[in-house]
């Protein structure tokens, strides 16, 4: 880790110019010291503390000499400001979009770079009452995070909190975003196999919590009729016809295909993406995605006796 100062500069200002201390290191008291700015530029200040201006967003590496010119220390000066460049903001995911497949306590974070920008992530911090491990992806596109201290069969009290500090040159940006993991929670795509020539058989992702009575599922089902179908949205917009079950045996008409989404039933999470299955058609999985934010209108999901259920986990 290098030595790093992190300058807040007041983005609304035309010109923002900030004094920022520097120190060489304690051993270095009371020496003859010179310093350079960005390795090609000497400062007319010397010593072992000296004070450098930041002006607007022009951050630099200051590095220090002893009289004999051999190189003693340096400080990083970044300018964070509160503009949103190096990454992308999508109307759906927003500038950084979490998931998780089950209630495992691992998650997922992924964004988009702009291309106009050379950014690469400089810090990440993640807690929730106790530190949450976090690694980086190779491509720089991504991180996996792990709550040890995360139960699944306990209420989630408090939200994670994830920041993330993105670098473009000698500027850094600050994102923030604070969830519960039963608000990222999808499921993985269900599986469907075929019982005879009028129903199949929908069944729970492997990757989804066990028991299934404590985690269970409900199935959106999409009844569509496609010569070429190998999409779950290849009907006209007002075909479809759309309901939701519980149960694992899905009808299938003659000259119909069935596609298949699920989601936690006890929470508006995001559902998962459709799996298709069509008469004499292997299972296809499509490209589709699709999300609900947790806390719509749940009357849409049909009361049954796994109420009971629900209300004794929520207490758990």
């Amino acid at each position: 880790m290098q030595p790093v100062l992190v300058v807040n500069v007041d983005s609304g200002k035309d010109v923002n110019m900030v004094q920022v201390p520097l120190i060489c290191g304690e051993a270095y008291e009371g020496q003859n010291v010179t310093w350079t700015k960005n390795e090609d530029e000497n400062l007319e200040a010397q010593g072992n503390r000296i004070m450098v201006t930041v002006e607007g967003w022009k951050g630099a590496n200051y590095s220090c000499f002893n009289k004999e010119g051999s190189y003693l220390n340096h400080t990083l000066v970044l300018a964070r400001w509160t503009f949103k460049k190096i990454i992308k903001n999508t109307p759906e995911k927003g500038y950084i979009h979490c998931s998780t497949n089950n209630y495992g306590g691992s998650f997922q974070c992924s964004w988009t770079w702009d291309k106009n920008r050379h950014g690469h992530v400089a810090h990440i911090k993640a807690s929730r009452g106790s530190n949450i491990s976090c690694s980086l992806d190779s491509e720089g596109q991504s991180i996996t995070c792990l709550d040890q201290d995360y139960c699944a069969y306990s209420e989630e009290v408090d939200r994670i909190n994830l920041t993330i500090y993105f670098r473009s040159s000698f500027v850094v940006e600050t994102y923030n975003k604070k969830f519960y993991i039963m608000d990222i929670v999808r499921p993985d795509v269900v599986a469907i196999s075929r019982i005879n020539k009028t129903s199949v058989e929908v069944g729970y992702p492997h990757s989804w919590n066990t028991p299934s009575s404590y985690f269970p599922l409900i199935f959106q089902v999409k009844e569509i009729r496609c010569r070429k179908g190998k999409k779950c949205d290849c009907s006209k917009p007002n075909l479809p016809k759309t309901y939701l079950t519980q149960s694992h045996q899905v009808p299938v008409k003659k000259g119909m295909a069935v596609c298949v989404r699920a989601k936690d039933e006890f929470c508006n999470s995001s559902w998962s993406e459709w799996s298709l299955y069509k008469s004499h058609t292997r299972l296809l999985k499509t490209e589709i995605t699709v999300t609900a934010q947790c806390g719509a209108k749940q009357s849409a999901i049909p009361l049954s006796s796994t109420v009971t259920q629900h209300l004794s986990r929520s207490t758990a």
